[in-house]
C-alpha cells in the first residue's frame, strides 16, 4: 500500500486527476415544461416590443413623409345634416341659422365651442351640447329657458319689442312659443333693463316672482288667470311684490312670506268681500304684514257704516295650512 502511494506521488498524480463519469440528472416533466413557458414568456415579451417600436417608426416616418394626406383623412365628410334634440320650441331651422356653418364644412373642422356658443347667445337656451357624429351628422342637444314674465322693451330709435324673462332673470327674445301661454304671461314692472354685450343684463329677484306665479298656477288657478302686471318696484327696498289683477288694482306680497298662506288669505278675503256687494270691489290688499290685512275697499267707511251688514273680515287661524282645495 505504501509502495502504490509512493509511486503515484513520484508520478505527479492526484486523486482529482481521476476520471469521475457521472450522469447528469434528468430534468423532470413539470421542470421541462416551466423552462419552456419562461421561453415563450421572454419570445412573446420580446415580439411585443419589436411590435410597438415598429409601429411607432411607421406612424413617425407617415408623418413626416405625408401630411397633407393625414390631414384629409382626419377631416372626415362634409356635414350633410344637423340633428336637434330640445326640450322646448326650437327647431331644426332655426339652429341652423343659428350656426351658420360653411357650406360643404368638414366634420372634424368645425370649432365645437364657438358653435355652442353661438346657441347660448340667444338666451333661449340655457345649456348646449354639440357633438360629432361620424361619419357626417352634427348633433345639438339644448336645454331652453321657460319665460315666467314679459317686458315691453322700447328705444327712440326702435319700435317696441316683446321680450320675455326666465327665472334666472335672463331676458331673450323667445321663439315659436304658443300664443296662449304668451298671452297669459303678466307684464314685469318696476324694473330698468341695462344693456350689456349680450343684449340685457339678467333681472334680480326673478327667482322669488317665479316662486309666487308657480305656487299660483298650481294652487289657485283661479286668481292667477286674472293677474296682468308684477312690479318689482318694492323688492329691493321692502321685500315686496306687488301684483295687478283684473279684480285688484294692488295686491302687495311679502317675499318673506309663505306664498301659499299669502293666497290662502287673499282668496278668503275675495270670498268674503263677494258676500257683501253693496261694499263694492276691492282697491287694495296688502299681505306683507302676517295675520293683519289692510283692505281698501271701493266704498267709503262712510258709505258702509251706513249701510246694513257692512262686512267683518276675521282672517281664519294660520297654523294649518290649506290645501289646494281649500283655496
Amino acid at each position: 500500500m505504501s509502495g502504490e502511494t509512493s509511486s503515484a506521488a513520484r508520478s505527479g498524480r492526484s486523486w482529482r486527476e481521476i476520471s469521475q463519469e457521472v450522469t447528469p440528472r434528468a430534468l423532470s416533466r413539470k421542470g421541462r415544461r416551466r423552462r419552456l413557458l419562461e421561453w415563450v414568456k421572454l419570445g412573446l415579451i420580446g415580439g411585443m416590443v419589436a411590435g410597438a417600436a415598429g409601429a411607432v417608426y411607421v406612424g413617425l416616418h407617415a408623418w413626416q413623409g405625408d401630411r397633407t394626406a393625414i390631414a384629409a383623412v382626419a377631416g372626415g365628410d362634409a356635414v350633410r345634416e344637423v340633428s336637434v334634440i330640445t326640450d322646448g320650441t326650437l327647431t331644426r331651422q332655426w339652429v341652423e341659422e343659428t350656426l351658420a356653418l360653411p357650406k360643404g364644412a368638414r366634420l372634424m373642422e368645425l370649432d365645437l365651442p364657438a358653435l355652442r356658443d353661438r346657441l347660448l347667445a340667444s338666451g333661449q337656451v340655457r345649456a348646449a351640447v354639440v357633438t360629432r357624429s361620424f361619419p357626417d351628422m352634427l348633433v345639438c342637444t339644448l336645454q331652453e329657458r321657460t319665460p315666467v314674465v314679459r317686458v315691453q322693451v322700447q328705444t327712440a330709435l326702435e319700435r317696441p319689442e316683446q321680450l320675455f324673462v326666465a327665472r334666472d332673470g335672463v331676458v331673450y327674445r323667445g321663439v315659436n312659443y304658443d300664443p296662449r301661454l304668451v298671452a297669459g304671461l303678466p307684464w314685469l314692472d318696476g324694473v330698468r333693463l341695462v344693456r350689456d354685450k349680450h343684449g340685457y343684463a339678467p333681472v334680480p329677484g326673478l327667482d322669488a316672482v317665479a316662486d309666487l306665479l308657480g305656487t299660483a298656477q298650481l294652487q289657485a288657478p283661479q286668481v292667477y288667470q286674472g293677474w296682468l302686471v308684477v312690479s318689482l318696484a318694492r323688492l329691493e327696498s321692502r321685500d315686496e311684490i306687488v301684483v295687478r289683477s283684473q279684480d285688484i288694482p294692488e295686491i302687495v306680497f311679502s317675499r318673506r312670506e309663505d306664498f301659499f298662506k299669502q293666497l290662502a288669505r287673499l282668496d278668503y278675503i275675495a270670498d268674503m268681500v263677494r258676500r257683501f256687494p253693496q261694499s263694492g270691489p276691492m282697491q287694495s290688499v296688502n299681505l306683507a304684514l302676517g295675520g293683519q290685512v289692510p283692505v281698501k275697499l271701493a266704498s267709503s267707511p262712510e258709505e258702509l257704516a251706513r249701510q246694513a251688514g257692512t262686512p267683518q273680515f276675521n282672517l281664519p287661524p294660520t297654523t294649518q295650512p290649506k290645501g289646494p282645495r281649500d283655496l
